[in-house]
């Protein structure tokens, strides 16, 4: 296992070393993101849809699960209360790309585990990359990561990243994933990420993995292919909606099957591809009862309260500012 620098591994997370590493010709997996679901969310823990089906994620069948992005909503305050009431309940390693509400300093590499690392199992290699660092872009270590992932031997490439890089620079994929976490001055996908990417040949698939898809995506999923290269997206919101993904490798062959865990009807994963995300999708109903849990939510969180503050300062700042200003005036006028 390639790691760009680290401190500290918790237990199965992030933690290569915790799969069993001998040679399989057949294994499944599990992608899913946004775990905390929506930002009403304040009870610590994952999303009642995560946590009401442990069964999907300790399933016999799966070898692992990864998670791109969003695992927390907050994850100073949630990470106590994941660990007893989510990481602890689960049987099977689980990976971690890290999203904007799983980054806080270095709280994530001090207290679970790296944030940018590759691994081989069952013939095929993942890499799991933090596009929080650098604006999005892949350089210096990552790409280091990456380059030599894409450069072996392996059947089958997954690339797992919370932020969809490889959409900001496409004008067919414009406007398709609104309000969602994107780079503030542009990455390096095209100019760098993509030329490693063409190398590989096409008898070789490479599966993207994101969990981006912002606060009014119509669906859990969404999958667009050019050649031997696909993109996949997936993240759930604590809606009827919400489902997860599992991927088999059967001797090279990739199959994906949905989960839907509010047991929903759901068409393939090759169904949700542009076409249907440009299409008109009705929207789930709004509870307004909600709205006072929203407020209260609010108002009561620590970010708020920074924000209020750092308000008054800047009030407070300017009045006296306002009132040496007169004065002066008073005094030489």
């Amino acid at each position: 296992m390639l790691l760009c620098p680290v401190s500290s591994l918790y237990g199965q997370i992030n933690d290569a070393n915790s799969l069993n590493e001998h040679k399989r010709d057949n294994y499944s997996f599990i992608v899913g993101g946004h775990y905390y679901g929506n930002s009403s969310n304040k009870t610590g823990i994952p999303a009642n849809t995560i946590v009401a089906n442990l069964g999907v994620f300790n399933d016999s069948e799966i070898d692992f699960q990864m998670v791109v992005g969003d695992v927390f909503l907050d994850i100073k305050n949630d990470y106590k209360r994941y660990t007893e009431t989510f990481f602890s309940r689960l049987q099977k390693p689980l990976f971690i790309a890290v999203g904007n509400h799983d980054v806080s300093d270095k709280f994530f590499e001090d207290n679970i585990g790296p944030t940018c690392f590759s691994f081989n199992y069952g013939g095929d290699v993942h890499i799991v990359l933090n596009t929080e660092k650098d604006d999005g872009s892949i350089i210096d270590e990552q790409l280091t990561v990456l380059r030599k992932g894409c450069s072996s031997e392996a059947n089958n490439i997954f690339i797992y990243s919370h932020r969809p890089i490889w959409f900001e620079e496409n004008p067919e994929m414009k406007d398709i994933f609104k309000n969602n976490s994107r780079s503030k001055f542009g990455v390096n996908y095209q100019s760098e990420v993509e030329p490693i990417l063409k190398l590989i040949p096409k008898n070789r698939n490479v599966y993207w993995f994101s969990g981006s898809l912002g606060g009014s995506a119509p669906a859990s999923f969404f999958y667009h292919s050019e050649d031997n290269i696909h993109f996949i997206q997936t993240a759930i919101r604590g809606l009827k909606r919400d489902a997860v993904l599992k991927v088999s490798s059967i001797k090279g062959k990739i199959k994906f099957s949905t989960i839907s865990l509010t047991d929903e009807e759901l068409d393939e994963l090759e169904s949700f591809n542009l076409e249907f995300w440009r299409s008109a999708h009705p929207k789930e109903d709004f509870n307004p009862r909600l709205i006072k849990m929203y407020v209260l939510n609010a108002v009561f969180h620590r970010f708020f309260w920074y924000g209020f503050m750092s308000a008054m300062v800047i009030v407070l700042a300017f009045l006296y500012w306002k009132r040496r200003k007169r004065n002066y005036k008073k005094l030489n006028g």
